[in-house]
């Protein structure tokens, strides 16, 4: 006869694991609420803590259906504000219409149809930041931009060309931001109509070259000219300028050449604060068939997480008064976000919640190595639905602990077992490992039968975009050149000091 010794390791009865969440009825509001892990009679059972959730499922384990949608149903009832990162647009059509009958502000950053978005300008925040005396927030939010921008023409072969690019883009829109202090003309046009004015310059002739008169009407201390150095110095070599400049209009050729995304980020509608005054969702619609646009997904993020720091700051013990909850669906296919790891870690004490999507764990690591391990325990809960990935099913087997019998161990779950999760229409299984509670295989359900299903989608109204107002290179040149020359005058000479 078999002598089967637990070791303490077994899996929750569904008493235990209930137990650890909270209990929602689906037709009524509530004050706080989360992901739901069950659901039984109308009533889903949530983690209603501050705890960060990460998901694993590969293509077809029905992630969205059963967890990212129905997330933000119940978030919904408690009037708790998301950040959505929606890859094919399936979340904003079945909950949109729902979240707008309560009440919620939806706003939409939508890269697959530019002309249906809400505008963004993401040098917005940091130019307020700067012309508000916070030139370091500014100046970190315009390097993680440019870092974006530079991956984008990335080659390890020679990384001096997209270098000097970055630097390039970087003094670029620090020019912009001393020198114009209307926020209409702050956008990536006003970059791409300086950019015009680069030209080598011939010292030789006699007319300006008006890109390089530009940067000399900058102290040779300042911030400009340092980042503008080295190519400062590039302006009367033909071959190299032309070189960095040509890797320059490859980083910014996926503004250039799309004049519906161009429009959608030459002004603002989108504001992070109102996040946190009123109950709000933004879903970031992007396509799913290509990731050109996904890095602008990885710059929203991380600045709007950046602002929600500082308002909770000057919020009572600095937490935000409604919790802010980021669902990134296919959060492994943005690019690298920059400071995931601190922020993930930061975030819970300051009413800031991550629920990240993943499709396997070697994608998490190939976006970012070594931090996807902090990124990994940071996440309190885990939910694994369906995997073929070797690596991550034993690391979940080893989680989950194993069993004694006739003095041999097996694993509690084998990896056999976790590849034959059942996956539903209505009710599927899923894995959760919360933190101090034994595994449980729960019943999870999809979205269509909550009660919240079913609302129209709701088309956000689009306001007249009037004609976008750029920065003018020559008024500029030409108004500090004047007011130097007026300067001058009023300054006496040695004859006027002895007359």
């Amino acid at each position: 006869m078999e002598t089967v010794r637990l070791n303490g390791n077994r899996l929750s009865t569904k008493n235990e694991f209930i137990q650890t969440l909270t209990g929602q009825d689906l037709n009524s509001e509530c004050n706080l609420s989360g992901v739901p892990f069950y659901y039984e009679n109308g009533i889903v059972y949530t983690d209603t803590t501050d705890a960060h959730t990460l998901i694993f499922g590969n293509t077809g384990s029905k992630k969205t259906r059963n967890f990212c949608i129905p997330s933000v149903y119940t978030l919904g009832m408690a009037g708790e504000s998301m950040i959505i990162s929606d890859p094919k647009g399936e979340i904003y059509r079945n909950t949109s219409g729902f979240l707008a009958h309560k009440g919620y502000t939806i706003k939409t950053l939508n890269l697959r149809e530019p002309e249906k978005s809400s505008r963004w300008n993401p040098l917005m925040l940091p130019y307020r930041y700067y012309k508000n005396g916070n030139a370091d927030k500014a100046i970190e939010m315009i390097s993680d931009l440019c870092a974006q921008l530079k991956a984008q023409v990335h080659s390890e072969r020679d990384l001096y060309w997209e270098n000097q690019a970055a630097d390039l883009l970087m003094g670029m829109i620090l020019m912009l931001f001393e020198s114009e202090d209307d926020e209409k003309k702050i956008h990536m046009e006003s970059i791409q109509r300086m950019r015009m004015y680069i030209e080598i310059e011939d010292t030789s002739e006699t007319r300006s070259s008006i890109f390089w008169d530009l940067i000399r009407t900058f102290s040779e201390n300042s911030l400009v000219r340092y980042k503008l150095a080295s190519v400062y110095t590039l302006r009367n070599v033909e071959k190299t300028l032309n070189c960095v400049v040509s890797t320059f209009d490859s980083m910014l050729r996926s503004f250039i050449f799309n004049e519906k995304l161009m429009d959608l980020i030459n002004a603002n509608e989108i504001g992070f604060g109102k996040i946190t005054e009123e109950k709000t969702a933004l879903y970031l619609i992007t396509p799913d068939e290509k990731t050109t646009y996904h890095f602008l997904i990885s710059v929203f993020v991380k600045q709007c997480y950046e602002n929600l720091i500082d308002k909770a700051k000057d919020c009572r013990n600095g937490i935000l008064p409604i919790r802010v909850n980021f669902i990134l669906d296919e959060f492994s296919n943005f690019p690298k976000i920059a400071d995931m790891p601190a922020m993930i870690s930061a975030a819970r004490s300051r009413n800031i919640r991550f629920v990240l999507v993943v499709q396997s764990k070697q994608q998490l690591l190939a976006e970012y190595g070594d931090d996807a391990e902090t990124i990994k325990s940071n996440c309190k809960n885990w939910v694994y639905l369906s995997c073929r990935e070797l690596n991550l099913l034993k690391e979940i087997e080893q989680l989950c602990g194993s069993v004694e019998i006739d003095e041999r161990e097996y694993p509690l779950l084998t990896i056999t077992q976790l590849q034959r999760l059942q996956i539903g229409w209505e009710d599927s299984e899923a894995l959760v490992l919360r933190s101090g509670i034994a595994p449980y295989i729960s019943r999870v359900k999809d979205f269509s039968v909550y009660p919240q299903v079913g609302y129209d989608v709701y088309n956000i109204p689009l306001p007249w975009h009037e004609k976008v107002s750029c920065f003018s290179v020559l008024k500029c040149v030409h108004d500090k050149l004047t007011k130097e020359l007026e300067e001058t005058k009023d300054t006496p000479t040695i004859e006027d000091l002895f007359n």
